[in-house]
């Protein structure tokens, strides 16, 4: 493959330049074969297929120097196009990335600083509307929970598939992602009945934690399964590319494919990613194929995942979006110097869900600065790991980088969480490996630097997300140990413990992490909710509802703590208060799914229907163990022993080595009440 920095996309008069410049035999025979290829310069794409693989690492790959596995789909479009070197993410957190992606700014303007609690505001126009004011029609289809409709990532989109399915692994509930291949069978589905024009966006999840690679993939690497999710993605990137050049014009069709981040995998002190800004987890892939594109090139300049929307915007000549942190990534007009870009970098996982410092950054191809509490200066060409800090040697490139920094921050939105994710919604995030606290710290100090510095605390959050594993598994108890082990750590671990004491029945031992929480943070919501359910496990009602009722008062939002005082009433026999609340936190902004199944159950005892209850239901949900077993008491209570049975068996299917449903099963078996 030719590497050529001075290289580029061509811009909008690309196809006279190049026949201007097709002089002499060689020259011709050169232009004939890129005609003949298909990647006409100056050629409109009528058709482009963005394809992002979550947690990539452009190390990985075979075009990009990787000897782990092998990506022949990822290597052919790399050599019938344009690859970028240096491709960055502005964070290592999925839906802030993408969500720069499809907007082309950076995290500060479009307000989108974390998973699970913002949403993108309406007024922020998007690729997809672009393209949609194109002509095109448009398709979504993503792969995990995490890039939900609820979060705003389908504007503009005329189809938006979130729809989840289960894992490969037995006993994990696991809805909360769907493999690549089913990803890819519901985008050719659409496509089969779809227009000629479009654009589609495949969102792949598979190398993102854990990594369960399909057994033929697994057995290829089985001590490296993340490479074996890498490999099972780009199969199933190559049977979608192959599918559409089949049907379609390939000299009409765009491909781009790209990643939100990267993985540590160990570096740094970091196990996956989301907590530190190294290269590992910001170096992602970038290559374009296509109408428009050279190819067999590499680019060496810097790119960012903001650069990708107004190019492909460009090469699809629909209308721009106003005042990008990104650009176009094809050639600088005639006589116009190419200014090297900076890419800005952000992680507000650390202060928004663990409540210690958040971690900001520049990056230039050569530098990188990372303001934090001690910050980092890098020479990324002589320093290519990242190992030896220079902010005290290079104190002038340190104040050159903060200026440009602080310049990027002033105009920045204000870091508001917009969105409260339910208890149902935080399982599933967990089982994602993602952390969803709830910072203990002011709306002024949200996004300002200050507290405990990322690197310092990573060794804890490494056994934090191994017990959050664990509680996933079933296993309260070795995730208690596993917490019981880490030093302090902050409030956020005291609710995982009290968490983890919960679930393995140890209310008492709960409420004392609670408490410690409590006196922590006392203004959280959250903490005040954790309190009143171990409060609740010990029949402590009056002392659970009071606290309820003050996280209500924090944060009248939640539906967790409506939840729980529905869950008191009806334990005291107030069975329409009990329904009132439930039907208040299904209806909430946040939704909830126990207060939907609580609901339901109610009305099945008093013989009603529950149909349009249960259908706003996801399997996961209505199979989960409290649930399955709360509406399979409801059942019994109302005479219909053979529908319990049905529903805890159904349950079994998806966590066959539950204690709770198979001491159920075993009582409806003997008759028991």
């Amino acid at each position: 493959m030719r590497s050529s920095s001075a290289k580029s996309l061509p811009g909008p008069e690309g196809s006279l330049r190049a026949l201007r410049v097709a002089r002499g035999i060689g020259g011709i025979l050169a232009l004939l074969g890129t005609l003949a290829s298909g990647c006409i310069p100056g050629a409109t794409a009528d058709r482009v297929v963005l394809v992002t693989i979550d947690t990539l690492r452009a190390d990985h790959l075979g075009c990009y120097g990787g000897t782990w596995i092998e990506t022949p789909a990822l290597d052919e479009l790399a050599e019938r196009g344009l690859r970028f070197e240096t491709a960055i993410s502005p964070t290592p957190l999925t839906l802030p990335s993408h969500a720069s992606l499809m907007t082309a700014l950076d995290p500060p303007r479009h307000g989108v600083r974390n998973n699970s609690t913002f949403h993108l505001d309406a007024g922020l126009p998007t690729l997809a509307e672009r393209m949609r004011e194109r002509g095109l029609a448009t398709a979504a289809f993503v792969g995990a929970v995490v890039l939900d409709r609820q979060y705003g990532l389908d504007r503009g989109f005329d189809h938006y598939d979130d729809r989840m399915a289960p894992r490969r692994a037995a006993g994990e509930f696991g809805y909360a992602e769907r493999t690549a291949d089913r990803v890819v069978d519901s985008a050719l589905a659409w496509l089969e009945s779809g227009p000629d024009r479009f654009f589609l966006w495949v969102h792949l999840y598979d190398p993102h934690a854990s990594y369960r690679p399909p057994e033929r993939f697994l057995a290829q690497l089985p001590s490296h399964p993340y490479a074996g999710e890498i490999a099972f993605a780009d199969a199933e990137l190559g049977r979608l590319v192959e599918s559409i050049r089949a049907r379609w014009d390939e000299g009409r069709t765009l491909f781009v494919v790209t990643s939100d981040h990267g993985e540590s995998l160990g570096e740094h002190g970091e196990m996956t990613h989301s907590l530190t800004l190294y290269d590992p987890t910001q170096r992602v892939p970038l290559i374009l194929s296509g109408p428009g594109v050279p190819e067999g090139e590499v680019e060496e300049r810097l790119a960012r995942l903001t650069d990708v929307a107004p190019t492909i915007l460009a090469l699809a000549k629909a209308p721009p979006l106003p005042d990008p942190d990104g650009r176009d990534l094809r050639a600088s007009p005639s006589g116009t110097p190419w200014e090297p870009p900076l890419a800005y970098l952000e992680t507000l996982a650390p202060q928004l869900d663990l409540g210690w410092s958040p971690l900001l950054g520049i990056r230039s191809a050569r530098f990188k600065y990372l303001r934090a509490p001690r910050p980092e200066l890098y020479d990324l060409v002589e320093d290519p790991k990242e190992t030896r800090n220079l902010v005290t040697e290079r104190r002038e490139v340190v104040e050159e980088m903060e200026r440009s920094l602080s310049e990027r921050l002033a105009s920045a939105r204000p870091v508001e969480p917009t969105l409260k994710p339910d208890a149902a919604r935080r399982a599933q995030l967990a089982r994602l490996g993602y952390l969803t606290g709830e910072a203990a710290v002011t709306a002024a100090e949200l996004g300002e630097g200050g507290g405990t510095d990322p690197k310092d605390g990573l060794a804890q959050v490494m056994m934090l997300h191994t017990a959050v594993s664990l509680m996933a598994a079933g296993r309260p108890d070795e995730a208690l140990a596993a917490l019981e082990t880490i030093d302090g750590g902050g409030y956020v671990f005291d609710l995982h413990r009290s968490e983890a004491a919960r679930r393995a029945k140890r209310a008492e031992l709960a409420e004392r992490f609670a408490r410690a929480a409590l006196a922590q943070a006392p203004a959280v919501a959250g903490v005040h909710v954790a309190l009143g359910e171990a409060l609740e496990d010990q029949g402590r009602f009056e002392e659970a509802a009071q606290c309820f009722e003050e996280a209500v008062r924090l944060d009248p939002a939640s539906s967790d703590p409506i939840v729980g005082l529905g869950r008191i009433a009806e334990a005291r026999g107030e069975v329409a208060q009990a329904a009132r609340l439930f039907e208040r936190a299904a209806d909430s902004r946040s939704g909830s799914a126990e207060a939907l199944w609580r609901l339901a159950a109610l009305r099945i005892e008093e013989g009603g229907r529950v149909g349009d209850l249960l259908s706003r239901l996801s399997a996961e949900e209505k199979d989960q163990p409290g649930a399955a077993i709360r509406l399979a008491r409801a059942e019994l209570k109302a005479g219909r022993r053979a529908r319990a049975l049905a529903r805890l068996k159904r349950a079994l299917q998806a966590s066959p080595e539950s204690a709770e449903l198979l001491a159920a099963q075993e009582e409806l078996r003997l008759g028991s009440p």
